[in-house]
């Protein structure tokens, strides 16, 4: 249990880590090339969605694990 423990760990920390990737990249392409800021926005967002998502997912497992415990 402690291996996929830390494997989900270390997921959620490739996903946060891509977010934030992700978003700076968005952000430097929306510099260089402002006619794509909607594009890049939209992006953005649905980046931050499922972070958000991902998260959230993760919590309520670790709150019915403990809950059944």
């Amino acid at each position: 249990m402690n291996t996929i423990t830390d494997l989900i760990k270390a997921f959620m920390i490739l996903v946060n880590a891509g977010g934030i990737f992700r978003i700076i990249t968005l952000i430097f392409s929306t510099i260089n090339d402002p006619d794509s800021k909607e594009t890049n926005f939209r992006r953005g967002r649905n980046v931050i969605l499922f972070m958000i998502l991902t998260i959230l997912i993760y919590s309520l497992k670790d709150s019915i694990l403990k809950y059944y415990q």
